[in-house]
C-alpha cells in the first residue's frame, strides 16, 4: 500500500533520514520508536507531502486515501460546532444529501421527468449505500467513545482547548475510515477509558495503521511491528512493544560480536600487509589482502542507549501517620457540583491514583489537596508535618517574560549538592545538547511540565501530588519518573492516563464518578475487577 524507497531528507545542515526503505502493507499496525528528535514527526509529515524528501520517492497506491492527526492542532476561530466539524469527514454524504433535496423540489415541479426521476434514484441509492441517514449517529458514536458529552458535542470549536479539539480531530479522521491511518501521539489527551475505547476502534480498523504512542499498554496490544527510528536510519522488528525491547539489546550484543570479529580481522589484514608489502616475494600476497580488506564494510555500531539512572525525590523527613482527612467535602463552581460527600482518610506512605473520564474532578480533587482551592462544603485537613510539593498539569505558573535558561532555572532550586548533575537530570527529562541554554519563556508546554517535575526532584518533600505527570514524556523518561516515585518514601497522589505507569505505581484507588468518590484501598487491577463486578 505504502512504498518508501531510499528515503533521504535533510534539515538545517543535518541528514534526519538516510537512503531509509520501508512499505506498509494493507490492515498492518505498526508504531514508530526512537528518542525524542529522531524525526518521527517529520517523518509523517513526508509522508503525507507536507515535507519534500531530498532524495529516494515515497509512492502510495493509487486510489487509496491517508488521514493525518499531528501532535499538535492550531486553534481556529471556528465557529461551528465540534460535531459539524466531525461530519465534514463525510464530504460526499453532505453533497448527496443537498442533491437529494433538490431532487425533491424537482420532481414536485416536474413530476413527469423520467430524468431527474432516475437521477433521484441513484443519488438516493448512493446515500444509502454511504449510509447517509445515520452519519450524524456514528458521529456522535465515536465521539462518545472518545469522551465528548452531548454538551460538548455541540460546543463551538473555538471554544473548545487544545486536548479537546486534537479529539475533534481524530473523531474526524475515525468517522472518514481512510486505507492508511498516520497518528502522532493520539492518546496524548486521553482518559484510561478513551484510551480503551480508541484500542477497540483500531483493532477493528479495516486500513492500515502507523502511530506513535508513549503508551506501552496501548501499543503492546494493538502494534505487530515496530519501526525504530535512529542514526537516520530504520530498523525494523516485529512483535510488539516490549518484544521490541527485548530484541533491541539482543541485536545490539549481536551486532556488538560482529564488530569485535570484524576489527580482528582488519587488524589481521593491516598487519599482514605491513609485514610483507615491502618484501619481493611476498608483495603479491600482500596486494591480494588489500583487496580483501578494501571490500570489508565497516559495521557501525549506534551510539549507547542513555544508561538508566536512578533517580531520587528529595525527602523532607516523616509525615504524621494521616496525611489528609476529608469529611463530607464537596466543590461546586456556580450551579454546577463537581463532587459532594467525599470522606477520605489517606495514610503515609500511601500511592493513590485518582482515577475518572475527563471533566469527572480529578484535577479539581488535587488543587484541594494541594491548598490550591477550598471546598464547597465539608472540612478538609492536613496530617502532622506533611511537607507538600503539588505538579499541575497546566504550566501558566511560568512567567512569561522569564530570561533565565533552563539550567538557570534548575540551578536555583538545587541543593547546595545535588544528588545527580544538574545536566544528566535535565537529559533524563529530554533537555540535551544546547537545549538546556533555552530560555524558559520559549518552551512549549510539554517541555515547561518537564522541567516542572525535575524540578520537583531536587525539592524536598514527604507528599506529593501530581497531576498527569506522564502526558508529555516518552517511553524512557516515564521509567525514569515510575522507579524514583516507586523508591520514594513518602506520600504520592496521582493522576495518569498510562495503564501501564497507574498499574505499577498505585497501591489504592480513588475513582470519580457522577459526582461521588469512592476509596479502593487495593491495586489497580483489582480496582477494575471490582468495578466490573459492580458493574
Amino acid at each position: 500500500m505504502l512504498f518508501v524507497n531510499d528515503v533521504t531528507i535533510r534539515a538545517g545542515g543535518r541528514t534526519l533520514f538516510d537512503q531509509v526503505s520501508f512499505r506498509l502493507n494493507e490492515g498492518q499496525r505498526v508504531a514508530l520508536a526512537g528518542r525524542n528528535g529522531q524525526g518521527k514527526s517529520t517523518l509523517f509529515r513526508a509522508l503525507t507531502g507536507s515535507v519534500g524528501v531530498d532524495g529516494g520517492k515515497i509512492e502510495l497506491d493509487k486510489g487509496r486515501r491517508v488521514g493525518y492527526l499531528p501532535q499538535e492542532i492550531e486553534a481556529q476561530g471556528d465557529e461551528r460546532t465540534a460535531v459539524e466539524v466531525v461530519l465534514e469527514a463525510l464530504g460526499e454524504v453532505k453533497e448527496l444529501e443537498a442533491e437529494v433535496e433538490r431532487l425533491i423540489e424537482l420532481m414536485c415541479e416536474r413530476p413527469d421527468d423520467q430524468q431527474v426521476i432516475e437521477r433521484y434514484g441513484r443519488a438516493q441509492a448512493r446515500f444509502e449505500e454511504l449510509g447517509g441517514y445515520d452519519a450524524d449517529a456514528r458521529a456522535r458514536t465515536i465521539m462518545d467513545g472518545l469522551g465528548f458529552s452531548q454538551a460538548r458535542m455541540d460546543t463551538k470549536v473555538a471554544e473548545l482547548s487544545g486536548g479537546w479539539l486534537m479529539r475533534v480531530h481524530l473523531a474526524r479522521l475515525l468517522l472518514e475510515r481512510p486505507d492508511l491511518l498516520l497518528l502522532d501521539e493520539p492518546t496524548n489527551h486521553l482518559d484510561i477509558e478513551a484510551r480503551e475505547w480508541l484500542l477497540e476502534f483500531l483493532k477493528g480498523f479495516e486500513g492500515a495503521v502507523l502511530l506513535t504512542s508513549h503508551d506501552r499498554f496501548f501499543l503492546d496490544a494493538l502494534v505487530g511491528r515496530i519501526l525504530e527510528l535512529e542514526m537516520g536510519r530504520v530498523e525494523v522488528y516485529h512483535g510488539n512493544y516490549t518484544h521490541f525491547e527485548t530484541e533491541k539489546p539482543a541485536r545490539r550484543a549481536r551486532l556488538e560480536a560482529m564488530h569485535e570479529r570484524q576489527q580482528k580481522e582488519i587488524k589481521a589484514h593491516e598487519e599482514f600487509i605491513a609485514k610483507n608489502r615491502a618484501h619481493p616475494a611476498t608483495s603479491k600476497m600482500a596486494q591480494s589482502r588489500q583487496k580483501q580488506l578494501d571490500k570489508i564494510v565497516p559495521i557501525v555500531l549506534p551510539p549507547q542507549p542513555p544508561k538508566d539512572l536512578r533517580l531520587r525525590f528529595a525527602d523532607s523527613g516523616k509525615s504524621g501517620h494521616v496525611v489528609f482527612r476529608l469529611e463530607g467535602v464537596a466543590k461546586r463552581y456556580g450551579e454546577l457540583e463537581v463532587f459532594a460527600d467525599a470522606n477520605l482518610e489517606l495514610v503515609a506512605g500511601t500511592r493513590l491514583a485518582v482515577t475518572g473520564v475527563n471533566g469527572a474532578g480529578k484535577t479539581t480533587l488535587l488543587k484541594l489537596l494541594a491548598g490550591k482551592e477550598e471546598p464547597s462544603e465539608g472540612a478538609l485537613s492536613l496530617g502532622h508535618n506533611v511537607q507538600l510539593q503539588y505538579f499541575s498539569q497546566y504550566t501558566d505558573d511560568i512567567d512569561e517574560d522569564d530570561a533565565r535558561t533552563v539550567l538557570q532555572w534548575i540551578e536555583e532550586a538545587a541543593p547546595d549538592e545535588p544528588p545527580v548533575p544538574l545536566r544528566t537530570l535535565l537529559g533524563s527529562f529530554l533537555f540535551s545538547g544546547d537545549d538546556v541554554f533555552k530560555p524558559v519563556r520559549v518552551l512549549s508546554g510539554g517541555e515547561r511540565a518537564r522541567l516542572k517535575i525535575a524540578r520537583m526532584l531536587l525539592r524536598p518533600g514527604n507528599v506529593l501530588v501530581m497531576d498527569e505527570p506522564t502526558n508529555h514524556l516518552d517511553l524512557h523518561s516515564q521509567g525514569v519518573l515510575l522507579e524514583a516515585l516507586q523508591r520514594f518514601g513518602g506520600t504520592v497522589i496521582f493522576v495518569s492516563h498510562d495503564r501501564v505507569f497507574v498499574r505499577e505505581l498505585a497501591t489504592a484507588v480513588l475513582h470519580i464518578a457522577d459526582g461521588r468518590v469512592g476509596f479502593y484501598p487495593c491495586d489497580y487491577e483489582q480496582f477494575r475487577w471490582k468495578q466490573s463486578q459492580e458493574a
